[in-house]
């Protein structure tokens, strides 16, 4: 069976748990100190998702507003997005509608680029309420046409689920992508 390559982004406001949730997914664990990626950083993994081999391309985008001129060129290619909030922080939810709308525009791949929104921090709900109904109805009302994972980057719950969730729509998308053009 061929490799599938996949280019994704990771975005979302800064201090969500972008770099923390590709770290833990790239089994390089949880580090509790703090520092906000520059412009971007890049990843590559293989792993295998439903018995297909993929190449991870993953893009960490800054989440600081200064450097959101920069960010622009690398959503080109993007195959897909883990749109990353805090649970604990409910205006990083409220700026998923404008990071979905812009790699949606940007990226040039597919009308609908598959997007799962990612609510991390999870380890954190005891202290802070979250609410799955919210969640649902801000998707809804913003037409976002995304799945959802909750995750805890600290402890690597659900991780594995929202690359997993992704990489599904993607080759979903890419399946029927390819046999619209066969059948013309």
């Amino acid at each position: 069976m061929p490799t599938l390559l996949f280019k994704i982004i990771l975005l979302g406001d800064g201090a969500v748990g972008k770099t923390s949730i590709r770290r833990r997914y790239m089994g390089e664990g949880f580090k509790t100190d703090f520092l906000a990626t520059m412009g971007a950083d890049f990843a590559f993994l293989k792993t295998k998702i439903d018995s297909v081999n993929v190449e991870w391309q993953i893009w960490d985008l800054a989440g600081q507003p200064a450097f959101r001129n920069v960010m622009k060129s690398y959503y080109k290619g993007a195959m897909g997005a883990l749109a990353v909030y805090d649970i604990t922080q409910p205006k990083s939810l409220e700026s998923l509608d404008t990071w979905v709308k812009e790699v949606r525009e940007r990226a040039g791949t597919y009308n609908d680029l598959p997007i799962v929104l990612v609510g991390n921090k999870i380890d954190l709900r005891d202290e802070v309420p979250s609410s799955l109904k919210t969640i649902q109805g801000f998707v809804k009302a913003k037409s976002l046409n995304a799945g959802f994972v909750e995750t805890s980057a600290k402890t690597g719950e659900a991780i594995e689920e929202a690359f997993t969730t992704l990489a599904r729509d993607i080759m979903s998308k890419t399946k029927f992508k390819n046999k619209k053009k066969g059948a013309e």
